[in-house]
């Protein structure tokens, strides 16, 4: 059988179809995005990442909560999470910025807009690692954010090594007001916190909740015994603010209470999931392990560095 030739026209228009065809998949192509140079962090955690990458130059505005590392002072100021100023925001002209992936009114704003937006969520500790290094890649400082990764997994597994042989129940709060337990609130296993009590040898007493934040009863709290009491509060906490909230916890029949391991810890880097998460899991193994100067737990503030981030 013998296969005719295409017409010299057929093959003009195959030609042609395949060359549209080419331009067709170049322009559907995504076209790389431009490094980041004028940035706007309305989260604390990204705020820390960002300088602790050495990108601290880069960011021109920061969120009204960011107070790490103390740079950002010198900031200008663009809301929070519920108030976050968007006229201000798109009047310092950011080509990226970092806001809650909850932020839905910013975030389309700014998207309509054109303004690129970097979202973020609260998560356990691998969610946030994860996010650092993706943000890394983001101002294509890579090198810089696996860095910071791979110091805050050699932190864990040094801590782990120290685990005690039994490990104690802990039960981490926050937010509690003084003068009462009738409002307390704590950690399921949801919670980066979580995540560093279990590195840091203890196991959180409400592990079992698969939540981040829950609000247990007095009774639920007595019911499940636990051996150590540790209570984050935002720094400064003067020595007098501690006292008080420790007593709270005197008349009940607790063994943390029993045994004096009731904590007040003014600790920034347990409230915040970030670079610090290694200088956190720390400071929770000197808890749980109940070594070093108690004081000098209870007033701890910053005094330990990160790569990229000066003390």
């Amino acid at each position: 059988m013998i296969i005719p030739r295409l017409s010299w026209f057929s093959t003009a228009c195959l030609l042609v179809a395949v060359y549209c065809t080419s331009c067709t998949q170049e322009q559907q192509q995504p076209q790389p995005q431009a490094t980041p140079r004028r940035i706007i962090s309305v989260v604390p955690s990204a705020t820390e990442m960002l300088f602790a990458f050495g990108a601290g130059e880069r960011v021109i505005a920061v969120g009204d909560y960011d107070h790490f590392p103390p740079e950002v002072n010198a900031k200008e100021r663009i809301g929070g999470l519920l108030n976050p100023n968007i006229e201000k925001i798109i009047e310092l002209k950011p080509d990226l910025v970092i806001a809650y992936g909850s932020q839905d009114v910013l975030g389309e704003r700014l998207e309509g807009l054109g303004i690129r937006l970097h979202p973020f969520t609260h998560g356990n500790v691998e969610h946030t690692l994860r996010y650092m290094l993706e943000l890394g890649r983001t101002l294509q400082v890579e090198d810089a954010a696996q860095e910071v990764v791979t110091g805050i997994r050699k932190s864990f597994e040094e801590l782990r090594a120290q685990a005690p042989a039994v490990r104690p129940k802990v039960m981490l709060l926050h937010n509690r007001e003084a003068g009462t337990l009738g409002s307390v609130y704590s950690i399921g296993s949801q919670a980066f916190q979580h995540d560093l009590i279990a590195i840091a040898g203890g196991d959180n007493i409400f592990g079992d909740v698969d939540k981040e934040v829950l609000q247990p009863s007095l009774e639920e709290i007595i019911s499940r015994a636990p051996d150590v009491i540790i209570e984050t509060m935002p720094a400064p906490l003067d020595e007098e603010q501690a006292r008080e909230r420790k007593n709270d916890w005197s008349k009940l029949p607790l063994p943390a209470v029993l045994n004096d391991r009731v904590y007040v810890v003014a600790e920034d880097s347990l409230l915040v999931p970030g670079p610090r998460l290694g200088v956190a899991a720390r400071r929770l193994g000197e808890i749980i392990r109940n070594s070093g100067d108690r004081l000098r737990i209870l007033h701890f503030r910053n005094s330990e560095s990160v790569p990229g981030i000066p003390r």
